[in-house]
């Protein structure tokens, strides 16, 4: 039977049913984001021309209520609705702690997550109320991870990960004397769980304004955290280019944007945190294809990669290499393994490299050690090229074999990992082992490169 064809009508239908999946849908009906919006404006918060939206691929984020103008200030945030170590030593947790100061201080961290917790159990009679309400309830950060998922994560990231598992218990423990002691009312629900929700909206919201400098807090880190209601829904964009801080002349923390956004545009800022690895310590998230992401890659990796060294020289060669400066961002981004990779692999695969020809083949100081990725990725152009010296094939052999070996260090494979992707049913594990899958698609990318040309064979 000949398949019936589809008319122009259907094409446009089908066209614009494509382009509305495409759009941000707004949460301007949210009674909890307008009572957050009422709560801001009741407090001189005013002209944001930001609203709340549901966008495809990045969830909840801020759209442009209208065209926005680089240099812009979209968010200004007066000082009384943020939430600092200041407001909470102007406090009656403020004074509690005074008192304490003389048998232990804590940090700025233990503090605001504490003031958190007593704020969100005081329900309606707290001033931050609308604010707290408009938190999630849970995180997808590792401190919320099981085992299993701990150990779904990539072998880069289960230390790190387990670390800030015992830095949160940490705060926990040393918290419960004071809050036992001091705060009667809150001492039956401070729970661990109850705490890991505050402290995780503290490292995950965090913005910094002023030092506080009290002497009733640790100074073991800066006194300079602090929440900010309403620019925390700005979801994070590698590439975002806006400028954030306190204004002590507008007594406001304020958002600048850089670039210019169109009406309905999803509006982004940078959280300072580049790389998958940091993004998804502090935050619980990763970017896909994120141009500033990479992994770094040890010597003890490039030397194995070329086991037909001898202990010997293998010894002189690193002495030249710590000599010559070159022992630094090796690294393997989406735009391959650096330059340093491979002159370090050019290095240690040459035959009679000693100390006067290494500066010769490698000057200092050497510019190509400032240039971005993207410029050194066109200085690679030679280990690409048809005609290569033996030392260049060495290194170009060793380092396919680092990547491999990288990819086989991996309990599992891409395909097996894609495909528990879509059975998971777990936001922790689907994070842990999405990262991983990124890790593993930057390894194929960059060995793609190094052999698109059927260079090594």
């Amino acid at each position: 039977m000949a398949t019936k064809k589809r008319g122009r009508t259907w094409r446009k239908r089908k066209r614009r049913t494509r382009e509305r999946d495409k759009r941000p849908v707004s949460q301007g009906k949210d009674r909890e984001l307008i009572n957050l919006q009422q709560f801001m404006k009741a407090n001189n918060f005013r002209g944001c021309p930001l609203k709340p939206a549901i966008f495809p691929g990045t969830g909840r984020g801020t759209m442009a209520a209208r065209n926005i103008k680089a240099g812009e200030v979209i968010i200004a945030v007066p000082r009384n609705i943020l939430i600092s170590c200041r407001t909470v030593l102007s406090s009656k947790l403020g004074t509690e702690l005074k008192k304490w100061s003389g048998t232990s201080r804590f940090t700025c961290a233990q503090v605001l997550s504490l003031f958190l917790l007593i704020e969100k159990n005081k329900g309606e009679d707290s001033f931050w109320y609308p604010y707290i309400r408009s938190l999630p309830n849970s995180f997808t950060t590792p401190v919320y991870f099981t085992e299993s998922e701990l150990n779904a994560l990539s072998p880069s990231l289960q230390e790190k990960a387990r670390d800030l598992k015992k830095e949160l218990l940490h705060a926990f423990n040393d918290l419960e004397p004071f809050v036992t002691s001091c705060l009667p009312e809150l001492d039956s629900k401070f729970t661990f769980d109850a705490f890991r929700w505050a402290w995780s909206v503290l490292k995950t919201r965090t913005l910094y304004q002023e030092d506080c400098r009290s002497p009733y807090l640790s100074n073991k880190e800066p006194q300079t955290s602090t929440l900010v209601p309403m620019l925390d829904l700005i979801n994070h964009s590698p590439s975002a280019k806006a400028r954030f801080g306190y204004n002590v002349n507008t007594s406001c923390y304020e958002v600048r944007v850089l670039e210019p956004y169109r009406k309905y545009d999803q509006v982004f800022i940078s959280y300072g945190f580049e790389e998958n690895t940091e993004l998804m310590l502090k935050f619980g998230f990763f970017v896909p294809e994120n141009p500033k992401d990479f992994m770094k890659i040890n010597l003890s990796e490039m030397l194995e990669s070329l086991p037909q060294i001898n202990d010997e020289e293998r010894k002189n060669k690193v002495d030249l290499l710590f000599d010559s400066g070159l022992l630094s961002n090796q690294n393997c981004s989406w735009n391959g393994v650096s330059w340093q990779v491979m002159s370090v692999l050019q290095v240690l695969a040459s035959d009679g490299v000693n100390k006067d020809s290494v500066p010769s083949v490698f000057p200092k100081p050497n510019p190509l050690l400032e240039l971005s990725h993207f410029q050194i990725a066109r200085y690679m152009m030679p280990f690409r090229n048809a005609a290569l010296s033996t030392e260049q094939l060495r290194a170009l052999q060793a380092a396919r074999t680092l990547l491999e070996r990288r990819l086989k260090s991996y309990e599992t494979t891409i395909e097996e990992d894609e495909v528990l992707l879509s059975e998971v049913q777990s936001p922790c594990m689907a994070m842990a082992v999405g990262s991983r899958v990124e890790e593993k698609r930057m390894l194929l990318h960059a060995l793609h490169l190094l052999t698109q040309n059927n260079t090594v064979h």
